[in-house]
């Protein structure tokens, strides 16, 4: 019974953590006062004006002319500031396409398109494709309807048979493109104010920006997720479609694959508010508490919390002093804790010392304890401290990934060989499942391990041809590489191993990885040597001294003593 509700649990657990995601995503959203302008084509970059060729000729099926690009600064505030779209018109049914880039960027689901209708009772009727997730309630004088489908087509036949309707009863106003834009930018700063009005926003101190209601955040959690997978499941079929028909995947511009990994960095920032870390932790925490009754009585259950603790302080420490931002910790039901920063730019060295502070602190105070009370009997408390001290610590330094340990010699050789990023983790996963025969909570490393072991195949066959373009052409300036050229060049190697076409989420994580490795890659050998060195002698250091310290004929005098030990520690 116990088995059948693990994966019940794992199951929760997931669908827990995309709502807190998705409610911090939308407690960071931020709102602006919108702008139009309308631009000439010299004024587009170059990319653009090839990519928007692709919904220019297949609106113009539908009767559609090209009439101008629009510069647009967009209500939700996001990276880059502007925007770039591109106005159409048919004259047939007095109506206007806008045609904009679609985030996430999707190769078969790439191009947001929306119709637009204006009467002359001031109301208009929009219909769009997807983005029922991006209004909050009713705006003011549109006739909103949004159609999910994967076929521009049906989105337009939606438009026609909602205007046939409405046509008996409104009259359409003809509007110039600049008449359009002005309209859109008042019924747009209408909507918001009428936000800001309702408290459904709250402006941000010195700024004219604004965010959302955390009362709204939540309320609209769900309605986002469910939105999020009806176009998911648009996304799905178009892929599905895309294999007998190639001209639905279109291929991206490696500049605008550049702008969408730094939206998305700009969005992971900072994801967690100050303010609502508190709360995460403490639940976390009752959560932690929880699920480890079963397991640990009450003294055993705070001595664990205080060596957790303790643990993922000594990592968040080195974090700090290592420069890393939005330091911050949780606890993991079943297993333990994690302490999650950020610092694209880390340094082996750096990455070292963050994964060595957790486990050394903790097995050298384990074995002073350990030693200091020696003599003690087995139920004083510092004993049974010490003893969860040094198996906690040791065991995470041990090279098994995703362990402190395995991290470690990870980040050694994965630098200079690729691919042992894969043996590693492959490696980590059949230990872990082994282990988790005895205790099923570790299967919940497990699963995500075996998932990721193609994604780090593909960010070895990058990363390796990588290094030898590097060692070809080692560039002059590293710092300038980096910031410049280096998420460009790896966006171009994805599209020689054919991995473009791979969901953004998927590019995005691939790349992120793959940059994060390539500092790693400019370490100096004599640095990786002296590392790999520490790690040893600190592995080796652990290991002498626990058998010191722990040996059964050093620690107890009864053979039912030593039974009654090992009992505890299988439970633990």
């Amino acid at each position: 019974m116990q088995y059948l509700l693990y994966p019940v649990v794992i199951y929760a657990l997931l669908v827990a953590v995309s709502y807190i995601i998705t409610f911090l995503q939308l407690c960071k959203v931020t709102l602006q006062y919108p702008n139009y302008q309308i631009q000439t084509v010299e004024n587009i970059p170059a990319y653009l004006q090839k990519l928007f060729l692709i919904p220019i000729q297949e609106l113009q099926e539908f009767g559609f002319k090209s009439c101008c690009y629009l510069r647009v600064k967009p209500m939700l505030k996001v990276y880059p500031d502007v925007a770039w779209e591109v106005l159409l018109y048919n004259e047939a049914y007095n109506c206007y396409a806008k045609v904009g880039i679609r985030h996430p960027i999707e190769p078969v689901h790439l191009f947001e398109i929306e119709f637009y209708t204006f009467f002359k009772d001031k109301t208009c009727l929009v219909t769009t494709n997807g983005k029922g997730n991006t209004a909050i309630g009713k705006i003011p004088f549109f006739i909103m309807q949004d159609y999910y489908t994967a076929e521009t087509s049906l989105q337009w036949q939606f438009h026609q048979d909602r205007f046939a309707k409405l046509r008996s009863k409104k009259i359409p106003k003809l509007l110039s493109p600049e008449a359009l834009t002005e309209a859109l930018q008042i019924y747009f700063q209408h909507y918001l104010n009428c936000l800001i009005k309702s408290k459904y926003v709250l402006p941000v101190p010195r700024k004219r920006l604004f965010r959302l209601n955390r009362r709204l955040a939540l309320k609209l959690t769900q309605q986002n997720i469910s939105e999020n997978n009806k176009s998911a499941g648009i996304i799905k079929q178009r892929r599905e479609e895309a294999k007998n028909n190639s001209k639905i995947s279109i291929e991206i511009p490696i500049e605008l694959e550049v702008e969408g990994f730094q939206r998305m960095e700009r969005l992971q920032r900072g994801l967690i508010d100050r303010k609502l870390r508190p709360w995460l932790i403490f639940a976390s925490f009752v959560l932690f508490v929880i699920t480890s009754t079963n397991y640990f009585s009450t003294q055993t259950l705070i001595i664990f919390i205080a060596v957790l603790m303790l643990h993922e302080g000594g990592h968040l420490l080195a974090m700090k002093l290592c420069g890393y931002q939005d330091c911050s910790f949780l606890f993991l039901p079943f297993l333990g804790a994690v302490a999650t920063a950020r610092k694209d730019d880390a340094t082996i060295t750096q990455k070292f010392c963050v994964s060595l502070a957790g486990p050394m602190p903790g097995l050298i105070i384990g074995l002073v304890l350990a030693i200091i009370f020696k003599d003690a009997g087995y139920s004083s408390w510092i004993k049974q401290t010490s003893w969860i001290l040094i198996c906690l610590n040791l065991f995470n330094l041990l090279p098994i990934y995703p362990l402190d340990g395995g991290q470690i010699v990870n980040i050694l050789l994965f630098s200079r060989f690729p691919y042992s990023d894969v043996f590693l983790k492959a490696f980590g996963a059949i230990i872990i499942s082994i282990l988790g025969i005895a205790h099923p909570a570790l299967f919940l490393l497990t699963i995500p391990l075996a998932f990721n072991l193609v994604h780090s195949y593909r960010a070895a066959q990058i990363n390796s041809k990588l290094q030898k373009s590097f060692r070809k052409n080692p560039p002059q300036n590293q710092d300038k590489i980096n910031q410049e050229n280096i998420i460009y060049s790896l966006f171009k190697y994805l599209k020689e191993f054919d991995y473009h076409h791979l969901p953004f989420n998927s590019r995005y994580f691939l790349v992120k990885n793959l940059i994060e490795r390539y500092h790693c890659f400019y370490s100096k050998r004599i640095t990786k040597v002296i590392l790999a060195t520490v790690y040893s002698a600190s592995l080796l250091f652990g290991i002498l001294g626990s058998w010191q310290t722990i040996l059964p004929n050093k620690i107890v005098n009864k053979p039912t003593d030593y039974v009654r030990i090992q009992q505890e520690i299988v439970d633990k």
